[in-house]
């Protein structure tokens, strides 16, 4: 009796690590076999070539809160893109975002300021980028387990996911397949 109600005490109230599922997806915005000349996308009025949106979104899917205090010295979850940036399209969640300027050159970060994502709840943004992107996420948490969610369709971009915590990095290097 005293064995099944310890492991339900600690399933319920135990300090459990948080699960964080981190999906990044870059999509063209033009056929790749479209002749040029005949379609153009551009960003507040500047010409995108091969445009491509990013849709980057953080999912709290374990049993527990990710707290404010569980960013790593009060450091934000930083996304780094190879490619020319343009701008972001859209947000979701209650986090602050920080961008670069439009036409950032490769190197571009967006960062997402420390805050509380609630268990079953997810942060987005999607943005503008040009080419087939390779996207760098890192994510400074204590206490969280991190993991890259593939799409199952296919898609060109590289991924590397990035944890640190406690001075200690891991990448991991996505490859979809083209």
């Amino acid at each position: 009796m005293a064995i099944p109600t310890t492991i339900f005490a600690t399933r319920q109230w135990g300090t459990r690590r948080a699960h964080l599922a981190v999906e990044v997806y870059a999509n063209p915005l033009l056929p790749v076999d479209a002749r040029s000349g005949l379609l153009e996308v551009t960003y507040r009025d500047i010409p995108v070539e091969e445009p491509h949106l990013v849709s980057v979104t953080l999912r709290n899917v374990g049993p527990r809160d990710v707290a404010t205090k569980m960013f790593d010295g009060g450091r934000s979850i930083t996304v780094k893109f190879d490619h020319t940036f343009y701008g972001i399209t859209a947000t979701q969640g209650d986090f602050e975002i920080t961008s670069p300027g439009i036409g950032a050159k490769e190197g571009a970060i967006v960062s997402m300021s420390p805050g509380l994502l609630k268990r079953g709840e997810s942060w987005s943004f999607s943005a503008v980028t040009s080419g087939p992107v390779d996207v760098t996420v890192d994510t400074p948490l204590i206490d969280t387990d991190v993991r890259a969610v593939e799409r199952a369709e296919d898609s060109s971009s590289m991924i590397t996911l990035k944890v640190s915590a406690f001075g200690v990095t891991a990448e991991i290097p996505l490859r979809r397949g083209a």
